[in-house]
């Protein structure tokens, strides 16, 4: 069984306070980095990035495809069968307005930083920026949305505000150029 990026901070934190000598309990909010970066796979190959050796990068249960985090920070990639909108400039600007309304309309406390039609992988894409709570703490969130002509990928990544920044230059930016899509459907789940 593997652990989740919170599910393994938990467990480390009730190991660490097992024994006789008190510990100091790791910094659960910090952003680890580095020079050093490796290359995660999904398991079918659905999704592949790099990331920095000390974040942890797992697959997940549908549909979430993957996740990678450390401390406060957390990216995950979810991969949803589409059969709305094309992939063509016009229905791209469609599809941003109608999540930034759905944004609006499902999160009113969620303040819009920006946003930005770009493109991942050679597919369009569009970029959402913001800022909201998770847990009931405050976030950072970048969230990427990818339209491949049967799946949508949405990369949801967010970190506490202090630590936003170097979150996003550590790990969010490197997974987001690096990473590689499969077109074809969704594993596992068909289109309407």
């Amino acid at each position: 069984m593997r652990l989740r990026p919170a599910a393994a901070v938990v467990a480390l934190l009730l190991v660490g306070g097992c024994g006789n000598e008190r510990g100091e309990a790791p910094d659960i909010d910090a952003v680890g980095g580095g020079r050093q970066y490796a290359r995660f796979t999904s398991a079918g190959g659905t999704v592949s990035f790099r990331h920095p050796v000390s974040w942890v990068a797992d697959d997940a249960e549908a549909p979430q495809v993957a996740q990678v985090g450390t401390g406060g920070a957390l990216a995950a990639i979810y991969a949803y069968p589409r059969t709305d909108l094309g992939t063509d400039p016009a229905s791209v600007r469609a599809q941003r307005q109608r999540l930034i309304q759905s944004l609006r309309r499902r999160s009113p406390g969620f303040l819009v930083t920006g946003s930005e039609i770009t493109e991942v992988d050679g597919s369009p894409a569009v970029e959402i920026r913001g800022r909201g709570r998770v847990g009931g703490r405050p976030v950072q969130t970048r969230a990427v949305h990818v339209f491949e002509p049967q799946v949508e990928y949405v990369i949801d990544a967010y970190a506490r505000p202090d630590a936003f920044a170097k979150a996003d230059r550590l790990g969010f930016e490197p997974l987001l150029a690096s990473l590689q899509l499969s077109d074809s459907p969704v594993p596992g789940q068909t289109s309407g």
